[in-house]
């Protein structure tokens, strides 16, 4: 039963988020697909057309930060590209220990904005900050490969 309510309820919330009714698993398939493209461009409208409000604020911050994921991501990429296989696997355990690293500094950092309505703005503000940081360490190591 939690099993097919959890599902109902992501289902429900993708529909929301695609503003699509999914009649088939093929287009469920296709909304997973494209989500996280589609919540970036529902940030995007956000933020231009609510500035100024809390709603507007914090899309503009989750786009901030979404944009330096995604920077890291590339840096990421391009080093692991370069390494030998003994490197990339040092790396990837790394890289996963530096997201939980990061995850709770920030969860500690904004620890009492907890319940108010700029927690998720204070969140993804200083996940950007330390995002911002690793990219530029990956970015060094890049460099040294080159």
């Amino acid at each position: 039963m939690r099993k097919h309510l959890n599902l109902r309820s992501f289902t429900l919330a993708l529909m929301v988020l695609t503003g699509n009714y999914l009649s088939s698993l093929a287009d469920f398939q296709a909304a997973i697909a494209t989500t996280p493209d589609r919540i970036r461009q529902q940030q995007e409208r956000l933020c231009r057309e609510e500035q100024g409000n809390n709603i507007g604020i914090k899309a503009c911050i989750w786009l901030e930060y979404d944009t330096a994921d995604r920077k890291l991501n590339e840096a990421y990429r391009q080093l692991t590209a370069k390494v030998s296989p003994e490197e990339r696997s040092l790396l990837t355990e790394a890289q996963l220990g530096w997201i939980k690293l990061r995850d709770n500094t920030c969860e500690f950092e904004v620890y009492r904005s907890r319940g108010g309505t700029g927690f998720s703005g204070f969140l993804n503000a200083c996940k950007t900050r330390i995002t911002n940081q690793r990219r530029v360490e990956l970015e060094r190591y890049l460099t040294k490969q080159n």
